[in-house]
């Protein structure tokens, strides 16, 4: 067989090579001499009738008519080029188990990923979209700690599990106290939300904290009233 050009898209796949990987597939199938009801027999008997039943799937939208129809009809052509795609690699997966015979086509004879340069594009775009988000999503940190002047101390800014723009400011990692504004509190006296800030206020918040050192004398609401 004389080289020929590397297969890459089902677009690109034509009725003659349909046509050779058949010829090739029941040639290989027709050299086995088998005794009859062994397996080895019957799984050379349903390859047999599997091949040209592929083939037939694939010569079917290579018709004037299909072809032409899909030419004049988008839904039409996308089910075409589908079709196409999906029977063309179930015939080449087969063929795949005879890739070292002597008259193997390497470079066409194998599955494709794509329909088309078209379909490729698209894919490389959504592929770099959700590598982008998946990489926005691993910088972004739902807890920040923040070291205070004083020994051991720190504060931790902290977003809400039910709200990602939501965030509160704790004074220590056992984040009993929160800062509302103005003053220290303990949610489970007062029965409110810590989570009062945006991302930015919040650790502007905690950082002037932590540069002031004064968390543990800043005094608390009365809760009482």
């Amino acid at each position: 067989m004389t080289a020929t050009e590397p297969l890459r898209y089902a677009a690109d796949i034509t009725q003659d090579d349909v046509d050779a990987l058949t010829d090739f597939l029941i040639d290989v199938l027709n050299r086995t001499s088998l005794k009859v009801g062994t397996e080895e027999y019957r799984t050379n008997a349903a390859l047999r009738h599997l091949v040209p039943g592929f083939a037939g799937s694939l010569s079917f939208q290579f018709r004037d008519e299909i072809v032409a129809e899909a030419q004049e009809d988008d839904r039409k052509k996308l089910r075409r080029i589908q079709q196409i795609h999906d029977t063309w690699n179930r015939l080449a997966d087969v063929a795949f188990h005879w890739k070292d015979v002597d008259g193997f086509d390497t470079e066409r004879w194998h599955t494709v990923r794509f329909y088309d340069a078209e379909d490729e594009e698209n894919f490389r775009r959504w592929e770099e979209k959700e590598t982008a988000s998946a990489a926005e999503s691993a910088a972004f940190v739902s807890e920040y700690r923040i070291p205070g002047q004083r020994r051991g101390g720190e504060y931790v800014v902290a977003r809400d599990p039910e709200n990602a723009d939501r965030w509160a400011v704790f004074e220590g990692t056992a984040q009993a106290r929160h800062w509302d504004g103005s003053s220290w509190q303990h949610a489970r006296f007062t029965g409110a939300s810590p989570y009062l800030f945006g991302r930015a206020t919040a650790l502007a918040t905690a950082h002037q904290h932590a540069d002031s050192g004064v968390g543990e004398e800043m005094p608390e609401k009365d809760s009482s009233r």
